[in-house]
């Protein structure tokens, strides 16, 4: 009976401290915290909030001020599509958002998730991913016991842009992004922006850089509705980094015009203007299929360069069918001498402002020493068909001399 007794209470006191352990402690357990101020605050505030209705009575208009920062840029040229990364800031009023600071423990600012309050329903109007309109980061939203709310979301726009490559690779090219409200008229939203966008470029576009951007707000009545509708449009002008494409494509351009050039200054009897030509050639087309590799196909807006090189192509053809006509005129032996008129020329004034005088051409001993054995010689006669070979050659120089300088006048500007 005694043991039974002892047994009894062992197993009582077991029992009461395994309860006593079970038994959770305010004080000694992190895990249970006690509601604080913040949690009061967002249930309070947020008990009856709907997120889909404007908070303000409907008669009142909504203002939204925006204040954009890019912080990197680029452009799609096959696609026609510039993006823009970076973040905007937008802040409006929510009447249903306001408490006084001193019944929350001075708490002045909660922040929140986005879903969770109203926001503007701003989307990019010239959107170039068709129906997707998720331009922003889901970031927090700070709401200030004013009834004033923050959000500034990291933002990823892509919109259409209308290239002008002409001047390609010196080009600027000016895209514009236009954001508005999709359902709200200006009664509802007013869309302000206080100042253009802050450029701050995190990481450099290897190919472009912002030149300049502006900022302008528009005021538009559709003819569908009376009420206005206002969208902010930020206009922002690119330009290309052209340092590359100066050696790939602008100094090629210059040695293939003195090449060119240089056709004409080979005497008439050398056949080697032609291999020299066919050099060209070869060198002017592959260009152009860089260029078609390079650029995208736009109508109306060809690249000067691309120009410049495709009117050398047809130069150097029509300079091939010129090295034809001096080569034969300059080799075949001819029954009759120059006509008169031609040897006035090459005895006048054309011909001493050519340097096609009598004397100016190759002699029949310079041919000789020179070794090339197909030149014929050329007596009196004949070598006055040398001369006026000479003399279109020259004339060539001069003509196409005039066409390079042109060309890179009005490329230059």
């Amino acid at each position: 009976m005694h043991k039974i007794i002892i047994w009894s209470v062992l197993i009582g006191y077991l029992i009461v401290i395994t309860k006593a352990e079970d038994q959770p402690s305010s004080s000694g357990n992190p895990s249970v915290v006690s509601e604080t101020w913040g949690d009061k605050l967002k249930k309070d505030l947020l008990a009856h909030y709907d997120r889909n209705i404007r908070p303000t009575q409907h008669y009142n208009v909504t203002n939204v001020n925006l204040k954009f920062t890019i912080r990197h840029v680029d452009i799609d040229e096959e696609n026609s599509i510039f993006s823009v990364y970076g973040w905007i800031k937008m802040e409006w009023n929510d009447d249903k958002l306001k408490w006084n600071p001193a019944n929350y423990a001075n708490l002045d600012v909660i922040r929140t998730n986005p879903e969770s309050v109203w926001k503007p329903d701003l989307v990019l109007y010239n959107n170039a991913k068709g129906s997707d309109n998720l331009h922003y980061g889901q970031t927090n939203v700070l709401i200030y016991n004013t009834g004033t709310v923050l959000w500034v979301p990291p933002t990823d726009y892509h919109s259409f842009c209308e290239l002008n490559l002409r001047y390609w690779p010196f080009d600027y090219q000016t895209c514009f992004l236009k954001i508005g409200s999709w359902t709200f008229d200006g009664y509802k939203l007013n869309l302000t922006s206080g100042e253009d966008p802050e450029i701050d470029i995190g990481v450099p576009n290897n190919q472009w850089s912002i030149r300049k951007v502006t900022t302008d707000r528009h005021v538009v009545f559709y003819s569908c509705c009376t009420e206005p509708y206002i969208d902010i449009q930020y206009n922002i002008t690119l330009q290309r980094h052209s340092s590359t494409y100066k050696a790939i494509v602008i100094s090629p351009a210059f040695v293939i015009i003195l090449l060119a050039l240089s056709v004409f200054l080979l005497p008439p009897q050398s056949g080697q203007k032609i291999v020299l030509n066919g050099v060209i050639v070869l060198i002017v087309t592959i260009f152009l299929i860089y260029f078609a590799q390079q650029l995208p196909a736009m109508s109306g807006n060809t690249p000067l360069i691309v120009t410049f090189f495709s009117t050398t192509l047809y130069l150097v053809a029509f300079s091939t069918i010129i090295a034809v006509i001096t080569l034969r005129i300059s080799r075949v032996r001819h029954n009759h001498p120059v006509p008169k008129a031609i040897k006035g020329q090459l005895d006048g004034f054309l011909g001493s402002l050519l340097c096609v005088s009598d004397g100016s051409v190759p002699s029949e001993g310079d041919k000789e020493a020179s070794g090339d054995s197909r030149d014929i010689a050329c007596d009196a006669k004949q070598r006055d068909w040398c001369r006026f070979a000479s003399l279109i050659d020259r004339l060539a120089f001069v003509v196409y001399l005039i066409i390079f300088i042109v060309s890179i006048i009005h490329y230059s500007i």
